[in-house]
């Protein structure tokens, strides 16, 4: 517990036809925290919260007590690891307020950082010189849970001369997650109609195994009868973490990219509009990416077990509905 001392005015400014006003001597005041707030305390990002903090005074006073807060050191940054009231206000006639610090979670990755706060200090406040309160923290970098991947397909080109991309005509690609034994998994966020589609791998819809991701042609628009030379159509996956310094892009095997002439399902298509882009492994959160090798995803391919599964997902997938 802290204790402040509020010392008296010695001379009352000259108010005409207001009644002078009486401040109390010596009042005291006190800084509590609020559980779990301490005075010094090392939070992970991950429990990113509010903290709070209560001054109290002795006597209520005639008028308004306004308190600074200020940082007073640190290498974390306010705004983006933390923020605080700078001001809190006691209101008049009356004996407490509180006060707030919140920690931020940025998904950024960032090395421990640290700031201190202090309440008060060399600030005249009205009838009382309020002594320095101080509140540390210790921040460290919180890693998230989720991996997050990004499928990009897009790809400019020219139709007869005028430039256009595959984003740009509504070119719809969209990517299946199947099992380890190649089963549709129900799993339909990056087969929502998006340029690029995103998909976030969690612990909760991805449980400790094997994943394999399939691309799935669902409409061209018209790409293959523009007046256009042929091309590949390669799938980049960009992947990273929250709060990793790891993070980069993987480059679907191009024994597996199609071009610019395969038919989607919308044009009728309904047996080979689709192949496969990445393999996810997941371990008691590790995630890692692997390509078809050594997979058995190549012969699996074979009996049709894929071609099943994702007949399965279009049915099942809300966008079809």
């Amino acid at each position: 517990m802290t204790v402040l001392l509020f010392v008296g005015c010695q001379e009352e400014p000259e108010l005409t036809g207001q009644s002078t006003v009486e401040v109390a001597q010596n009042v005291t005041s006190t800084v509590t925290f609020v559980a779990p707030l301490a005075a010094t305390q090392t939070v992970n990002e991950k429990a990113a919260g509010k903290y709070q903090y209560k001054l109290n005074i002795s006597n209520a006073q005639p008028v308004d007590i306004f308190v600074k807060v200020k940082v007073k050191s640190g290498t974390a940054t306010r705004g983006t690891d933390y923020e605080f009231d700078d001001q809190i206000l006691i209101k008049a006639y009356t004996t407490s307020t509180t006060g707030n610090i919140s920690i931020l979670s940025d998904g950024v990755y960032e090395p421990t950082e640290n700031f201190v706060l202090e309440i008060g200090g060399d600030v005249n406040i009205s009838n009382a010189s309020i002594p320095a309160t101080t509140i540390s923290f210790t921040i460290l970098n919180a890693l998230s849970d989720n991996l997050d991947l990004k499928f990009n397909f897009s790809k400019a080109f020219s139709d007869g001369g005028v430039a256009k991309t595959l984003c740009g005509i509504g070119y719809d690609m969209d990517f299946y997650v199947l099992d380890a034994n190649l089963k549709d998994t129900k799993i339909y966020q990056a087969a929502a109609s998006g340029c690029p589609e995103i998909l976030t791998v969690s612990p909760a819809k991805f449980p400790n195994g094997t994943y394999h991701i399939y691309y799935d042609l669902y409409d061209n628009h018209g790409l293959h009868t523009m007046n256009t030379p042929q091309f590949t159509i390669p799938i980049t996956v960009d992947y990273s973490r929250g709060g990793s310094n790891v993070s980069g892009t993987f480059t679907q095997e191009a024994k597996f990219a199609t071009n610019s002439k395969a038919l989607g399902f919308e044009q009728g298509n309904t047996s080979e509009p689709y192949d496969y882009v990445v393999t996810i492994v997941v371990n008691n959160g590790v995630y890692t990416l692997k390509n078809s090798v050594p997979t058995t995803v190549a012969t699996l391919k074979t009996v049709n077990t894929v071609l099943d599964a994702i007949k399965q997902a279009r049915m099942n997938n809300k966008k079809n509905n």
